[in-house]
C-alpha cells in the first residue's frame, strides 16, 4: 500500500506565464502604492500597447501601395457598400468617424491617384457622392488578401479558440461604448443604460458605485412596468448572473423563451429588491 504524500493531497502546479512589459509596471506599482487597485491597468495598458504593435504591423502593407491607413479605410468603406461602390461624402465621414476636413483631404489625395471620383451635388462637398473607380476596385483586390493574411500573422500568438474568446469579449465591451442605451431591454419595455454610464450616474448622485444596467424608462403596459420596475432601478443580476452587459439580458431572454420568467436583482437607491419579469407568450 502506498503511503500518502507528505504535505497533503497533490495540487496541480500553478500555470507558468511569461511576463510582459505591463507586468513590470504592475509590480512596481504594487510596491509603491499597494493601497491602490491597478488591475484595470493590466487591461487598458495592454490594449493600447497591442494596438500600437498592430498599427505598426498593418502599416507595412499599406506602404507597399503608397497608402495611409486612412486612405485604405476610405477604399474599404466604398467597396463594402457594394455596386456601384459609392457613398455620399457626409455618410462616409460619419462611418469613418473623421472630420469633414480630414475626409476631404483623403478624398482629394485618392482622386489625384485615380482611385476614387467625386460626383457633384448642390450644397458643397458634403453633398457630393464619392465613388470607387475601376482602378480603385483592382487596388482593393490586390491589397485585401495581403492585408488579411498580414492580420492573421499578427495574431499568430493566439489559437482559434483564443481568438474567438477575445473577439467576443471585445465585442461586448465595444457595444457598451458605441451606444448610450442598450437594445436588449426593448422586448420587456425597458430603456437601459450600460454599466459604465450607470456607475457614473450613481456615484454623481451619492449612491454606491455598483455596475449594472440602469433603467432610464419603462413603457406602460409592458412586462417591465407590470413587474414594478421604475426609472433609476439598477439591474445587478439576471437569473443569478451578474448583469454588467446587455449580452446577459439578451441571452437570458433567449433561454427562458416566450412566457418565461426573469428573476432580477435590483438596487433601488442602495436597497436590494427581487423582481420577477414575465415575458409575453408567443402569439
Amino acid at each position: 500500500m502506498t503511503a500518502p504524500a507528505v504535505g497533503g493531497p497533490h495540487r496541480p502546479p500553478e500555470p507558468v506565464t511569461v511576463p510582459d512589459s505591463v507586468d513590470q509596471i504592475l509590480a512596481e506599482w504594487a510596491r509603491q502604492r499597494p493601497d491602490l487597485d491597478f488591475s484595470t491597468l493590466g487591461i487598458t495598458s495592454r490594449m493600447l500597447r497591442v494596438r500600437a504593435h498592430l498599427d505598426a504591423g498593418v502599416l507595412q502593407v499599406y506602404r507597399r501601395f503608397d497608402l495611409t491607413p486612412a486612405d485604405f479605410r476610405v477604399i474599404v468603406a466604398l467597396r463594402r457598400a457594394g455596386p456601384p461602390y459609392e457613398l455620399p461624402q457626409a455618410r462616409l465621414t460619419a462611418q469613418l468617424a473623421l472630420t469633414s476636413g480630414t475626409i476631404s483631404l483623403r478624398i482629394d489625395r485618392l482622386t489625384r491617384c485615380g482611385i476614387v471620383t467625386r460626383e457633384g451635388a448642390a450644397g458643397g462637398r458634403r453633398g457630393q457622392r464619392v465613388r470607387l473607380t475601376a482602378a480603385g476596385l483592382r487596388l482593393f483586390d490586390q491589397i485585401a488578401p495581403l492585408h488579411l493574411a498580414n492580420e492573421d500573422r499578427l495574431l499568430s500568438g493566439l489559437d482559434p479558440g483564443e481568438r474567438a474568446t477575445l473577439a467576443q469579449l471585445l465585442r461586448k465591451l465595444l457595444v457598451s461604448f458605441e451606444t448610450g442605451t442598450t437594445k436588449a431591454g426593448l422586448p420587456l419595455g425597458l430603456s437601459l443604460e450600460p454599466a459604465h454610464l450607470a456607475r457614473a450616474r450613481r456615484t454623481a448622485a451619492g449612491l454606491s458605485d455598483t455596475p449594472g444596467l440602469l433603467v432610464t424608462d419603462t413603457v406602460a403596459g409592458t412586462p417591465a412596468a407590470a413587474a414594478g420596475l421604475i426609472r433609476g432601478d439598477l439591474i445587478v443580476a439576471i437569473n443569478g448572473a451578474e448583469s454588467r452587459s446587455e449580452d446577459v439580458l439578451a441571452q437570458a431572454i433567449g433561454r427562458v423563451g416566450p412566457g418565461g420568467r426573469l428573476r432580477l436583482t435590483v438596487l433601488r437607491g442602495n436597497d436590494p429588491h427581487r423582481v420577477t419579469v414575465r415575458l409575453p407568450a408567443r402569439r
